[in-house]
């Protein structure tokens, strides 16, 4: 039937996860295997907004099970509640991270390390412990034409990668460092951004790419539905999932979102590919992302990893015994978007009335 109009919710949520540290027993009825199905079946779809190829489909929980405000790295470089120096002598895929505060900081995978010798964007999630000296943790370089100090240790200008970049950083592949140097000359060269260093940074600060972003990033503030309860968003460019990001509470989502957003519109200026993504689309890959099987390891410091890898999407998520820190993945460069995982009926349309054609 045209022009009839429909309600549906979306319910996939993500929290709830109690998923347990090694050596403990599991809460009841739950168990790492439960873990991201659990977390998926909380959360909602909201209306995609779309612009120029980009499309930002917000993402809402209906179950928060760790409502801890976490201090991100900005907070915690301005509180001076972090320190990030490089590891003795230099060392292209390490930095060393001290939490000098009473807190536990949140420090998010694809985040840029800005100064110290190079430039240097972070390959894993941290949930640093207050009081957690020197943790070696794994970086890589995106800014391949320098090798003298700029600043004592490393600083944020608030920037995150793009999730091409973001995807290659978090798989750490051996060929990961070479992709990445690759991936940035070329990102510079299709926005003519002119660095003597080849840095990443230097596409941000280009004006007319600033200005293009502020534009998007107002067109979303204005159109995209960002209820309380908003954990995460599904990012689509030129019609296709490029990244999923979902947070423990909404306070973090909220934190982390100028960075994602502000990425994902870099991406844009140099995609400008047609087409848009869809409600059904973006619901029908997080369900499918409960489907996968996942491999627990231990994180760098606090909580434990989940890890999914199939040749389809890359998938990680830090957690603890109680939640989920984050959850991100990005469907896999040379896969389709199909999934295999097992059939489950949910809903997918949160609280707004959608044309269907």
């Amino acid at each position: 039937m045209t022009n009839k109009i429909w309600t549906r919710t979306l319910g996939l949520a993500v929290l709830a996860l109690a998923a347990v540290p090694a050596g403990t027993s599991p809460q009841p009825g739950v168990s790492n295997k439960d873990t991201i199905p659990a977390l998926v079946r909380v959360l909602d779809v909201g209306r995609p907004v779309h612009h120029n190829g980009l499309t930002i489909v917000p993402v809402y929980s209906r179950k928060v099970s760790d409502g801890t405000d976490y201090p991100t790295l900005e907070e915690a470089v301005k509180l001076k509640w972090v320190e990030i120096t490089e590891v003795e002598g230099g060392r292209v895929p390490q930095a060393k991270v001290s939490n000098l505060s009473k807190h536990v900081l949140f420090l998010m995978a694809g985040e840029i390390l800005s100064g110290a010798r190079q430039d240097r964007i972070l390959a894993q999630d941290v949930l640093l412990a207050p009081g957690t000296r020197d943790l070696v943790v794994p970086v890589f370089c995106v800014e391949q034409g320098r090798w003298t100090p700029s600043t004592m240790g490393f600083t944020s200008k608030s920037n995150l990668g793009t999730a091409s970049l973001r995807a290659k950083a978090v798989a750490q592949a051996p060929a990961a460092q070479s992709r990445i140097w690759e991936e940035v000359q070329a990102q510079n060269e299709r926005l003519d951004v002119a660095s003597g260093s080849g840095a990443y940074q230097a596409a941000f600060e280009k004006k007319e790419n600033q200005d293009a972003i502020t534009l998007i990033e107002m067109k979303m503030k204005n159109e995209l539905r960002l209820a309380e309860d908003t954990v995460g968003v599904v990012i689509g460019l030129g019609g296709r999932i490029v990244s999923v990001d979902v947070f423990a509470n909404p306070h973090l989502f909220r934190k982390e979102w100028p960075k994602i957003l502000k990425a994902s519109a870099l991406s844009s200026l140099q995609a400008r590919k047609p087409g848009e993504l869809g409600q059904r689309e973006a619901a029908d890959f997080l369900k499918g992302l409960a489907g996968k099987e996942y491999r627990r390891k231990a994180a760098l410091d606090l909580g434990f990893e989940l890890e999914a890898s199939d040749g389809t999407v890359l998938a990680k998520a830090l957690a603890t015994k109680t939640a989920v820190i984050h959850f991100a993945a990005f469907p896999q460069e040379a896969a389709g978007q199909g999934f295999d995982g097992p059939e489950q009926r949910i809903p997918v349309i949160r609280d707004i009335a959608q044309r269907i054609r």
